[in-house]
């Protein structure tokens, strides 16, 4: 019942602001056009934060969502175990709005970890949304195509690093081939369990530049070439996916272009970061940015 009030009040202050804009609208402004009528920072914030606050939010996905190394850890169930930062961009959304957030994201989690399978002692992270549950965000499918592992291998390889491990481009190739699927799976299980939860789908940072490379990103020309197409397949992956199953997309993998590990502002860290920093992860920056997106897809 209490879901349902918040729930109820949260759509009623929906319909005000669409009132509003209307009203906007009639008098000759317009809440999106250049001008006069253009919503500022702050009335978008305070639009998502109307929209989300009392929602029953659920993060869910892979360390690009959970954070590992950004302080403070969490302190939600299993986030040691999972290295999930107290300002994750879920902790930040949630923090902001004023949504009730079940954090359930983990470090090195794939698709199978939130649809069916334990990782270590973590359940399915499918199990933290119910019918109560108003909103969804989702970071997956990374680990699935060995995104960030790829590129971590040949890193160290390049390096002179041992135990590095090889790299399956043909398996990497085939397997970004089935992602979109999976990540839809991943989304027809959130619609099943919350038939009237908003999904979110936010894409991975991105870590190479458009063109180039960098002292810190030891990449060869033809590695950074192949990196850049399994980013560029799963940031599509995701489009596809939001397309099929009208989960609304949260682009962060277009809108951290220019913002990659060898950018003077970078949302993800190098190879060898600082003390306590994990290889090629976001930065306070890039959860930040993310979160600011997460909220203005709310608004």
């Amino acid at each position: 019942m209490a879901t349902d009030t918040r729930r109820r009040n949260a759509l009623m202050a929906c319909a005000a602001l669409v009132v509003g804009a209307l009203t906007l609208t009639a008098c000759g402004g317009s809440a999106t056009a250049d001008g006069a009528g253009r919503q500022s920072k702050a009335q978008l914030a305070l639009t998502a934060s109307t929209t989300a606050a009392g929602l029953d939010y659920v993060a869910m996905g892979s360390s690009f969502a959970a954070g590992p190394s950004i302080p403070p850890l969490q302190s939600s169930s299993g986030a040691a175990a999972c290295a999930r930062s107290g300002t994750n961009y879920a902790s930040i959304v949630a923090r902001d709005t004023g949504a009730n957030l079940t954090d359930v994201t983990c470090s090195g989690a794939t698709t199978a970890n939130i649809l069916t399978t334990n990782q270590g002692s973590q359940p399915p992270q499918i199990n933290a949304v119910n019918s109560g549950t108003d909103l969804v965000t989702i970071t997956i499918g990374g680990n699935d195509v060995n995104y960030l592992g790829s590129m971590v291998t040949y890193s160290c390889q390049n390096s002179g690093g041992t135990n590095c491990g090889t790299v399956d481009q043909a398996a990497i190739n085939t397997t970004l081939g089935s992602v979109g699927q999976k990540i839809e799976n991943v989304v027809n299980a959130v619609k099943a369990r919350a038939p009237q939860a908003r999904i979110l789908l936010v894409s991975y940072s991105t870590l190479l530049p458009d063109t180039g490379g960098c002292t810190g990103v030891p990449l060869t020309a033809d590695q950074r070439i192949f990196e850049r197409t399994v980013a560029t397949r799963l940031a599509q992956a995701y489009i596809d996916t939001a397309n099929r199953t009208g989960a609304t997309l949260v682009r962060f993998a277009t809108a951290s272009h220019g913002h990659d590990a060898c950018a003077a502002d970078p949302w993800v860290e190098k190879y060898k970061p600082a003390s306590g920093r994990t290889t090629y992860h976001p930065n306070e920056a890039g959860m930040k940015a993310a979160a600011s997106l997460v909220k203005s897809a709310l608004g």
